[in-house]
């Protein structure tokens, strides 16, 4: 019982040490480095031209964030209308959301060795779907590097 106990304890110190994120990890300019999805265990890096990775978020320390999307062909980068939300961090995730109700992404962060952060698909519980590939699509993970501009 007492080996029980002790191994309990130490699996929530374990847990309760994991990395946690703070608002000083997040606040800053944050440039697209790299993206793409997780086809089982493996990495699946998108092939993104410089237009792509002009993508940024701007996290500000008043709570707002602005996500600037970027698509098109280098000669011809067509920028989206930047979104404007607040921001918030729950545990280790940063919901963007425009009020309580509207949650308009949600991502797993992780902080990185190299001070890049990783923007994960936060998906609480899995999908289930009588198309299997739909399931498959819906429940694919997909993630984002991004590196600090400043």
């Amino acid at each position: 019982m007492k080996r029980l106990l002790f191994f309990s304890a130490l699996v929530f110190s374990v847990l309760a040490s994991a990395q946690k994120l703070k608002k000083e990890d997040v606040i800053g300019f944050w440039k697209l480095k790299e993206s793409g999805f997780y086809e089982g265990k493996n990495k699946v890096v998108k092939d993104f031209n410089n237009c792509r990775l002009m993508r940024n978020y701007a996290i500000r320390e008043d709570g707002f964030a602005v996500y600037n999307y970027t698509e098109g062909k280098v000669e011809d980068c067509a920028p989206s209308e930047p979104r404007l939300s607040f921001w918030k961090i729950v545990d280790n995730r940063i919901q963007f959301y425009v009020d309580d109700k509207n949650i308009l992404e949600e991502v797993v962060v992780t902080v990185n060795k190299d001070k890049t952060l990783t923007f994960s698909s936060y998906i609480p519980v899995p999908v289930k779907d009588k198309d299997p590939k739909l399931e498959k699509i819906l429940n694919t993970i997909h993630y984002d590097i991004v590196e600090s501009v400043y």
